[in-house]
């Protein structure tokens, strides 16, 4: 299982009609550190962990001949890779991940007010 070091809220998405929460994550997960977590508000109003990404690169704000691009360059999807597989319970695990993530500072909070 991973463990959340560090989670904060970074913006709203819209897909169509749908609205996702998207969530810095910093792990302890050596082969993806820092990942994407996307959120969406059930109709029962429960927060669901619907995808997770890696950064393929980082670009951090501020480095030279870098202007006006964002921050994560590419992602991978790395959702499957996370929660399935023989160490893994799957849903279970997903579930837990995503409320490790919204327990922490006001991510919650945050995303509860942008998933109106």
């Amino acid at each position: 299982m991973l463990t959340v070091r560090h989670a904060a809220f970074r913006r709203v998405l819209a897909r169509g009609r749908q609205l996702y929460g998207e969530v810095e994550v910093h792990t302890d997960l050596a082969r993806a550190p820092r990942l994407l977590a996307y959120f969406r508000k059930e109709d029962d109003g429960r927060l669901q962990l619907v995808r997770v990404m890696k950064e393929d690169s980082y670009l951090e704000p501020g480095v030279i001949g870098v202007v006006d691009l964002p921050v994560y360059a590419a992602t991978e999807d790395v959702t499957e890779q996370l929660f399935s597989g023989p160490d893994h319970a799957a849903g279970e695990d997903r579930h837990v991940f995503g409320r490790q993530i919204v327990a922490i500072g006001e991510v919650r909070e945050a995303l509860e007010q942008a998933l109106v």
